[in-house]
């Protein structure tokens, strides 16, 4: 299980670090052409500019709220299909709240909520691949390379690929996990196997 949880650490990682380092690349690349300013007043100038385009453009910042909401919705549903699966619950939460509809050791509440997490991070990718490609169109649109807010393509091309391949492995990694689960590919939650007792 920990090289599982190992592995997943290190899929999103690398794609993270790609994204950073890009930012990184391009706030040197502009202050070789602006001396004048530090690294942080380029960046600070740039992160500005880039809310400033999602407040001009409300149904991007709409639809990125909405996208950023599922997300979230979907991690926490995860969470919880997670934690009725291992018996975490009993664990963590005080016994009398056990009860609940969505803290009951259950395969159909844990099917259920993997079912609308499915749905929900369908919706959120989807969603956010949208917007940040009509983002990436707004701020590639007339900007020059002696612009402070230029951004090599190759760089932006790189940045694009990091992003979707961590939709892609999340959403894989939701629906593997609801495809065992509602085929029986994994036990009974109301057998867990447990994690490590040094973890608690």
């Amino acid at each position: 299980m920990l090289i599982i949880l190992l592995f997943l650490i290190t899929v999103f990682l690398m794609p993270i670090r790609i994204i950073k380092v890009g930012n990184k690349s391009v706030i040197s690349l502009q202050q070789e052409k602006h001396p004048h300013m530090s690294k942080k007043q380029i960046d600070h100038s740039r992160s500005s500019y880039f809310k400033t385009v999602y407040m001009q453009h409300r149904l991007l910042k709409t639809l990125r709220t909405i996208s950023i909401v599922l997300l979230i919705t979907t991690t926490l549903l995860i969470a919880c299909a997670l934690g009725i699966q291992f018996g975490l619950f009993f664990k963590l939460v005080p016994v009398n709240l056990t009860h609940l509809w969505f803290l009951s050791q259950s395969d159909s509440v844990r099917n259920s909520m993997l079912i609308c997490a499915s749905v929900a991070g369908t919706l959120a990718a989807i969603i956010w691949w949208y917007q940040y490609n009509q983002f990436l169109t707004l701020i590639s649109q007339g900007n020059n390379k002696d612009d402070l807010l230029w951004t090599p393509s190759s760089i932006l091309q790189r940045q694009r690929e990091s992003y979707l391949f961590m939709l892609i492995m999340f959403m894989l990694i939701v629906y593997g996990f609801t495809i065992l689960a509602v085929t029986n590919g994994i036990p009974s939650s109301v057998t867990p196997y447990y994690l490590p007792q040094f973890l608690f």
